[in-house]
């Protein structure tokens, strides 16, 4: 398995996580924090993650994250 087909299954999953409804808010939103360590690949998930998520917090966070990225602004956070 290539490094990019791990990458896509590490970046499916934390998705996975930040949108189960029924999920601890904190490991949704670490969950959305650790997207972060895959830079521009992780835009697709979070562009998901805000249109189907049910927590306003989590939106705005996911949001804030596109936002930081696709400005250049180095987003990494310690997971």
């Amino acid at each position: 398995m290539g490094e990019q087909t791990r990458e896509m299954i590490a970046i499916d999953v934390l998705k996975d996580i930040a949108l189960v409804m029924d999920g601890m808010i904190f490991e949704r939103q670490r969950a959305i924090d650790a997207l972060t360590l895959f830079h521009r690949r992780s835009l697709p998930a979070l562009e998901e993650i805000v249109r189907k998520v049910d927590s306003k917090l989590l939106k705005e966070r996911a949001m804030l994250y596109i936002q930081r990225i696709k400005e250049g602004i180095d987003v990494n956070v310690s997971v």
